[in-house]
């Protein structure tokens, strides 16, 4: 339902309570409009897979902006969907953010069908002056516009009379594409002659009032000798509106937000279709203003929305929700709220909402201006590839605060004119601007991707005809009444231009009428028949009619849903090939060929011209790119890399002023509620990704329900480079030393000629040798050391073997002279050569100190292994990992790759093994879901990996640049075994790149203080693709209310990123979980921080985050976890993350160190 907003402006209005004792006021008053949580959601489940149908993608972004508890308001625009606005700010809100929220309602729309779901969702009704406004009689007209401008007079008019009253309102008619503007009445000195509140001070009301034409567009006079109005000028028509009283309105919203719920609201009034938002309205001021002075401490905040939409009112089109961040009230406004200058609150107020809500919308003066910026932005492209949602969006809005700050520039009005004629020119030859790239292929590749897609369409066509036929009436329907409706509404309204902002909800309404009522009688015919003759015989006796009737409407809404999809694809397809045929036609007067070398004309002239403007507008603009400048990239120059992290601004920010920061940076999407293991409702995919129905390169849908999980991205918080620390020689002197010694017990253990295995699956591990000299072989416990408890799994026979033998190993490994030495080089003083033994590798958890090990929250726990899902429960777990001394995370942007990861044809994981020259350790290598630079699943492009136990991100890798990569980054690099010491002394903020085409490789310190990765390759083992999405959703539902969530693109300092990752080996206990934490990563360790690391921890604390960055350690400990399962979540989070703790180790631990006390399981 569509949240509508009153134009309430009179001071007094909001209810004013008396003083009550404290007492009573802790306890919630009773809201007028209650919201039930459970016919919310089932309502907003029903709506929102119809709103599904009819959009193709909808993106959230920034919804972890979004406060988890306490008070909200939600403050929307623009205004473009009436209804469906509402739809999709409610189900984001709820799928996203976990918050449900109340929307105000224009009254005169709660009636019907639209009356009963607005009741379902604890909508408040609002009724507004413009929905009671008529025509009245006479003519009005201003007498005196320069020394008298609030004095109306009129002419033959009925002031007091039946017609206007005081704090009512009079409008005035609008102009072409223009609204008229309102005022309220303040008194009524007599039937002819009333005094407004306001002076007028739009153009277009002034001239409807004066008829004289010396009037700017600012709305000013420019011939003050002249008073009046002009000679013989009678006035204009009008409509008055009676006093509407919002006192209960304002009661309900202040008992919501007292009791910590979410309001919602679209300030700009009503729904409209204009490409610029709608002055704001005082209601939203006078909401905000009215419940922080009813309950000074309730915390309210108050979060901008922007809904944007790609062609709001058309089937299959596509939108961005995107949250702002939340601010709160000004303590001086609610006092000046308080003490009688409630004008002044409501007006400061108004203006920081709106410039809130610019940081989060696309603004243009005209329709013309806005198809202009979106023609320049795809000119401004140079990779010629799709970007994401929120990337298109934010250029968007960067572009129109470009247009808007120099349009009066020659360069701007000049290019302004290339591009509106070069989209002329597209539209006479009714193309798309990204079809233009056909005009490269040659002749003979036109004609075969002609013929083949020709053919795709014709098979596409006969699956589409069967849903077409059936489901074309209500096509017809929808489309006849939506055009009627957007005409009615265009005649009642002062706003709209087109009428455009009703006709997705009057197609959504009139779909979900007739299409049941068209199954409905489908489904009788076939049960007629099939009562007539049993379906000509096909049907059997013994079946009954009611199960036919059940099974035909499964039908008919398959076929349905199936020729939608087959007929989606069928239309790109179609729309692709006129721009083959045009290149079949060379010899035309005006074909794509032309139109192609335009395109590159104006790209350039495009991309040096924001280039030029760019810097001067945005002081960091080569910092924050959101599209690389490859001409630099191609000369060898140091521009910084998008993936750079970039700072983050507050909504205030977008004002066009001569310091402007550059808006915040973008990602490739914001999402968020990932990895499911089946999205709520597949109409966010698309099936134009699957290869024979693809028209063009395969892209991941970039949608809510398929984002792929979580994590840090491309772009986020600025990390300056660190400082060398005093403590560097020292530090590269031990780390010398351990290498040595490593090399040293590496000769020695190998003229024992023994090797222990680990795994029965070794090559399962992902931990690549590629000939590097390893890590010693892994000693295993004595079996009696393997817990103690009477539930502990028994060992097998086999495994007792393999424990012996390694026991064995590691006995003749201590009596080689030296071996016990370099074990506690490598391993610290507490190792004592050897593994550390179970229990004293990690605390576990005591029910005395820790608390009950889960809260009971049984009816939230709804995530569940699917049935069948086996795992091996018997073999002891701890002790049998291979040991490894560093481990990288290469960013894929995928969730599954082939067997071996190394073997992914032209990537970094192929380069890693190919190149070699580690001599550090063992090497651990993942691919990773962490997304590309550019998000694309290309490997010839850059990307970026993570370092781990370094917590080191290091941008720009290529294959081409591996080896750099190693001998520079990963080779210094602190390993497992490495005291906690800062890396920054050994790892500089930036490498050159020896190849002129790549830029430099950047490292920064990851924003995060925990990592969980999870295995989520289902080509080795298909319980690892099943449990990763299903680990991943409650693991997000655990760490959301404590705020430590992160996705994929929520670079925040601190919280958990959660990263899927290939096979790590032990695919038989799924799942596998690592989580990589900080030193004292949350303050709730038991253990006391060692002596540096505590050192820096004040440091920060005195000093702030830029210390922190100098002193970064990298990870204290990783615990290797196994046998994990859904209802293991809570407790992986309260004690293993957040405190160090395990909970099952005997059951459930593998492995890990602990760099603080020098302890390894190997």
């Amino acid at each position: 339902m569509a949240s509508q907003e009153a134009a309430v402006t009179k001071a007094g209005a909001e209810p004013r309570e008396e003083p009550v004792e404290e007492s009573e006021q802790q306890q919630p008053k009773k809201e007028l409009y209650p919201m039930v949580n459970w016919k919310y959601d089932l309502f907003l489940y029903g709506m929102g897979n119809l709103v599904n149908l009819f959009f193709r993608e909808v993106v959230p972004r920034g919804s972890w902006r979004v406060p988890q508890t306490g008070p909200v308001l939600f403050v929307a625009a623009p205004h473009a969907n009436q209804f469906v606005d509402a739809i999709l700010l409610q189900r984001t809100l709820r799928l996203d953010a976990n918050r449900r929220i109340s929307l105000l309602i224009a009254q005169k729309s709660v009636h019907g069908f639209i009356g009963w779901g607005s009741r379902q969702v604890g909508s408040v009704p609002v009724g507004r002056a413009q929905d009671a406004a008529k025509p009245a009689t006479g003519l009005i007209y201003l007498p005196d516009p320069i020394n008298d401008p609030t004095l109306v007079r009129g002419v033959g008019t009925k002031f007091g009379v039946g017609e206007g009253e005081p704090q009512g309102m009079l409008f005035l008619p609008p102009g072409k594409k223009t609204s008229g503007e309102s005022v309220n009445i303040d008194q009524i000195l007599g039937p002819e002659e009333i005094r407004i509140k306001r002076p007028f001070k739009t153009a277009l009301a002034l001239k409807q009032l004066t008829g004289r034409d010396d009037i700017d567009k600012e709305g000013r006079f420019t011939d003050k000798s002249v008073s009046g109005s002009a000679p013989g000028y009678k006035g204009t028509k009008f409509k008055l509106a009676p006093h509407t009283d919002q006192t209960k309105v304002y009661e309900a919203v202040f008992a919501r937000l007292r009791n910590g719920g979410c309001v919602g609201i679209f300030p700009e009034g009503g729904s409209h279709d204009r490409s610029e938002l709608l002055p704001l309205k005082a209601g939203v001021a006078i909401m905000a203003l009215g419940a922080l002075a009813d309950a000074p401490n309730c915390g309210l905040k108050i979060v901008p929305v922007g809904m944007n939409y790609f062609h709001p009112h058309k089937f299959r089109s596509r939108a961005v929700i995107e949250f702002g961040a939340p601010f709160e009230v000004p303590p001086h406004l609610v006092e000046m709220y308080q003490n009688n200058q409630r004008r002044e609150a409501i007006g400061q107020l108004i203006d920081t909402v709106y410039q809130a809500l610019s940081s989060v919308t696309v603004s243009a003066p005209d329709y013309d201006t806005l198809m202009m910026i979106q023609a320049a932005r795809r000119l401004y492209n140079p990779t010629g590839k799709k970007l994401p949602l929120p990337v298109v969006v934010e250029l968007n809005r960067r572009l129109a605060l470009g247009y808007e700050r120099y349009k009066t520039d020659e360069r701007i009005t000049s290019l302004s004119k290339s591009v509106k004629d070069y989209n002329s020119q597209l539209r006479y030859l009714n193309l798309r601007d990204h079809q233009v790239q056909y005009a490269t292929m040659s002749i003979w590749k036109v004609i075969v991707l002609f013929i083949y897609r020709s053919i795709k369409l014709l098979i596409l066509f006969l699956c589409t005809v069967p849903g077409l036929l059936l489901f074309s009436p209500v096509f017809v329907a929808t489309k006849i009444i939506s055009r009627n409706k957007a005409k009615a509404a265009l005649a009642g309204s002062t706003v709209k231009i087109r009428g455009r902002d009703v006709m997705a909800t009057w197609k959504i309404l009139v779909a979900c009428g007739l299409a049941p009522t068209l199954y409905h009688g489908y489904s009788i015919a076939v049960v007629a028949r099939a009562w007539y003759d049993h379906l000509w015989g096909y049907l059997p006796e013994w079946v009954p009619l009611v199960l036919v009737y059940l099974a035909t409407w499964v039908a008919w809404t398959a076929i349905t849903i199936a020729a939608l999809r087959f007929g989606e694809v069928g239309m790109d397809i179609f729309k692709s090939l006129r721009p083959l045929v045009l290149c079949l036609v060379p010899a035309s007067d005006f074909n794509i060929h032309k139109l192609k070398r335009k395109r590159a004309e104006l790209s350039a002239q495009v991309t040096d011209l924001i280039n030029t403007l760019g810097p001067e507008m945005f002081p960091d603009f080569e910092k924050t790119r959101l599209v690389p400048d490859f001409s630099k990239l191609e000369t060898g120059g140091t521009q910084t890399s998008p993936t750079e992290h970039r700072p983050r601004r507050d909504s205030e920010a977008s004002s066009a002023g001569p310091d402007m920061e550059t808006p915040p940076p973008l990602s490739r999407r914001s999402t968020t509620q990932s990895s499911r293991l089946l999205p709520r409702n597949d109409s966010f995919s698309n099936i134009g990704r699957v290869g024979i129905f693809s028209t063009r390169p395969p892209s991941r849908s970039r949608s809510r329900s398929n984002s792929a999980g979580g994590g840090f991205g491309s772009s986020g918080f600025h990390i300056s480079g660190f400082t060398t620390l005093d403590s560097a020689e020292g530090f590269s002197e031990a780390s010398r030393k351990i290498r040595e010694a490593m090399k040293d017990r590496r000769k020695k253990s190998d003229k024992v000629k023994m090797e222990a295995g680990g795994d029965e699956d070794d090559d399962s591990f992902s931990l690549f040798s590629f000939s590097f000299p390893t890590m010693p072989p892994p000693a295993a416990t004595n079996n009696n050391t393997i817990g103690s408890g009477s539930n502990a799994p028994r060992m097998p026979v086999k495994q007792k073997m393999a424990v012996s033998l390694k026991s064995l190993v590691s006995s003749v490994l201590s009596a080689v002279p030296g071996a016990a030495g370099v074990g506690a080089a490598v391993s610290g003083p507490a190792s004592s050569g050897g593994p550390a033994r179970l229990e004293s590798l990690f605390a576990r958890t005591e029910a005395e100190v820790d608390g009950d090990e889960c809260l009971h929250d049984c009816e939230s726990c709804a995530v569940k292994y699917p049935r069948g899902f086996k795992v091996d429960e018997e073999d002891v777990l701890y002790g049998q990992v291979k040991g490894w001394s560093t481990h990288v995370l290469v960013g894929t942007g995928k969730t599954d790759w082939v067997r071996d990861v190394a073997d992914e044809r032209g990537s970094v994981m192929e380069a890693i093994q190919k190149v070699g020259g580690v001599t550090n350790g063992r090497l651990m290598l993942s691919a990773s879901n962490l997304p590309t630079p550019h998000d694309t699943t290309d490997y010839s492009e850059p990307t970026t990996v993570l370092l781990l136990p370094a917590f080191a991100i290091v941008h720009n890798v290529h294959p081409r640049n591996v080896p750099q990569l190693i001998s520079d980054v990963v080779n210094v690099a602190p390993t497992n075994s490495s005291p906690l010491t800062p890396w920054r002394s050994v790892i500089p903020t930036s490498l050159p790149s020896p190849d002129a085409s790549l830029a430099d490789l950047t490292i920064n310190a990851c924003p995060h203080s925990a990592v969980v990765l999870m295995c989520s390759q289902k080509t080795r083992d298909a319980r690892c693709g099943q449990s990763a999405p299903l680990l991943r959703k409650e693991l997000e539902r655990h760490l959301r209310p404590l705020g430590l969530y992160r996705d994929l693109h929520d670079e925040r300092p601190g919280g958990v990123g959660i990263y899927f990752i290939s096979h790590v080996g032990g695919h038989k206990y799924s799942a596998n979980v690592m989580v990589y934490r900080r030193p004292n990563a949350f303050g709730k360790d038991d253990e006391p921080l060692p002596e540096g690391v505590e050192e820096a921890a004040e440091a920060k604390e005195k000093n702030g985050e830029e210390e922190q960055e100098k002193s970064d350690v990298g990870a204290a400990q990783c615990i290797w976890l196994a046998r994990v399962r859904p209802e293991d979540c809570e407790n992986l989070v309260r004690y293993t993350v957040l405190k160090g703790k395990v909970v099952k180790p005997e059951r459930q631990l593998r492995g890990g160190f602990d760099r603080g006390r020098g302890l390894m399981s190997w």
